[in-house]
C-alpha cells in the first residue's frame, strides 16, 4: 500500500494496475495461441477491487482496459474469419471482468462494515462490562454489611428475638447470601470477558486439592444427607493450575450436583488420567437429570433449565457459563452426559504439561 502523509494513493495503485494489465496485454499479444493470459487478466483486477481505497470507477475502468487490450491481442494476434468473433469475446469478457470486480468491491464494502459493527460492539462490550464491575463492587460491599448484621442478630440475639423476627431475619441473610453470590459471578464475567482474568499456575497435588474442596461443599451436602465421595486412580498427582479458580469449578459443579440431588444419595467425583496427557474430572450425581434438548445451551450466561433444585435452592444461570470459561483459559474442554430422572455427569479435562 502506497501511502502520502496520511492519505492513502488510490491514483498510483490504479495506475499500477492499468500497467500491469498492459502487460498481461503485451504478453498475450506475442504470446498467441500458444499461452492463454485469459486468467491472469483478473488478477490485477481482483487484487483493485480487494484494496480498501478503491472506488467503483477504478474497477469499471480497468475491466474496460482488460477487455479492449484481449480483444487487440486476440484480433492482431490470431486470425480470424470473422471480426465478429473477437468482440464478441470482448464484450462477454468486459462483462466477466466488471461481474467479478464489482462482486469482491461490494465483498470488501461488506466487510469494512462488519469490521466497524463489530468493532462498535466491541466497545458496547467493553463498557457494559466496565459498568457491571463498578456496579457489582459497589453494591457488594452495602449488601455485605446486610448479611455480617443479619448473621450477627440471629446467632447473638436468637433465644431473645421473637420467632417471627427470627424467620424475617433469616430471610434477609439468605437473600443476601443469593445476591452476593449473583454479584461475585457477575464480576467473575466481567473479568473474563475483558481478559483481565490473569492466572497463577501453580504444579501443586491435585488430589489434595480435590478433597479441599469435597471438605468444604459437603458441610453444604449434610443439609441434604448428601455424602460426597472420590474416587481416583492415583492418590498423589502433581498438576498445575490456578488453585483460585479451579476451585470455583469445583465449587460450582459441586454446588449444583447438591442443588439438584434428591435427599440421601451420593455423589461421585472421578479423577483419572487420560493417554497420561490429560487429567479428567467427573461430577456424578443420582439427581433429577437434564433434559436433552436444554443441554446444549447450559454453559451460556443466564441460561437455566426446566429442571429444578430439589430444594427450593437458588440458580442464577451464571455459574456453568463461568465455569466453562475457566477450563478454557487452562486449555480444556468441558461437557455432560445427563438424562431426566437419571442424574449428571459433568466432566472437564486439562491437558497436563509434559
Amino acid at each position: 500500500m502506497f501511502i502520502v502523509g496520511r492519505t492513502e494513493n488510490r491514483l498510483v495503485i490504479l495506475i499500477m494496475a492499468i500497467i500491469i494489465i498492459a502487460f498481461i496485454g503485451y504478453m498475450d499479444y506475442l504470446t498467441g495461441d500458444e499461452f492463454g493470459f485469459s486468467f491472469f487478466y483478473l488478477l490485477p483486477i481482483s487484487a483493485l477491487s480487494i484494496y480498501r481505497g478503491t472506488k467503483v470507477f477504478s474497477v469499471l475502468l480497468c475491466s474496460v482496459i482488460a477487455s479492449i487490450l484481449w480483444f487487440i491481442a486476440e484480433y492482431f494476434g490470431r486470425e480470424y474469419s470473422f471480426v465478429f468473433f473477437p468482440i464478441w469475446n470482448a464484450i462477454v469478457r468486459l462483462i466477466i471482468f466488471i461481474s467479478i470486480g464489482l462482486l469482491l468491491y461490494h465483498l470488501k464494502e461488506k466487510d469494512k462494515k462488519l469490521n466497524i459493527v463489530n468493532a462498535n460492539l466491541k466497545a458496547l462490550n467493553e463498557e457494559k462490562n466496565k459498568f457491571i464491575g463498578i456496579a457489582a463492587h459497589d453494591i457488594r460491599s452495602p449488601l455485605g454489611v446486610i448479611y455480617s448484621y443479619t448473621d450477627f442478630l440471629t446467632e447473638k440475639y436468637k433465644e431473645e428475638l421473637n420467632p417471627e423476627i427470627i424467620e424475617i431475619l433469616d430471610n434477609i441473610k439468605k437473600t443476601s447470601s443469593n445476591s452476593l453470590t449473583v454479584l461475585e459471578n457477575l464480576l467473575d464475567i466481567s473479568k473474563i470477558e475483558s481478559g483481565k482474568v490473569i492466572l497463577k499456575f501453580k504444579i501443586q497435588d491435585y488430589i489434595s486439592f480435590i478433597k479441599d474442596q469435597i471438605s468444604l461443599n459437603q458441610l453444604l451436602a449434610q443439609k441434604k444427607e448428601i455424602v460426597i465421595i472420590l474416587e481416583s486412580q492415583k492418590e498423589y498427582l502433581l498438576v498445575e493450575f490456578d488453585e483460585h479458580y479451579f476451585g470455583e469449578v469445583i465449587s460450582n459443579l459441586l454446588s449444583n450436583a447438591i442443588k439438584y440431588s434428591k435427599r440421601n444419595t451420593k455423589i461421585t467425583v472421578k479423577v483419572c488420567l487420560l493417554n497420561n496427557s490429560k487429567l479428567q474430572t467427573e461430577i456424578i450425581d443420582n439427581g433429577i437429570g437434564i433434559p436433552e434438548a436444554e443441554q446444549q445451551n447450559l454453559f451460556k450466561y443466564f441460561q437455566t433449565t426446566s429442571s429444578r433444585p430439589t430444594d427450593g435452592e437458588k440458580s442464577t444461570g451464571l455459574g456453568l457459563a463461568i465455569t466453562k470459561q475457566i477450563v478454557l483459559l487452562h486449555h480444556g474442554m468441558i461437557g455432560l452426559e445427563s438424562s431426566q430422572n437419571r442424574g449428571s455427569n459433568f466432566f472437564f479435562q486439562i491437558p497436563l504439561k509434559q
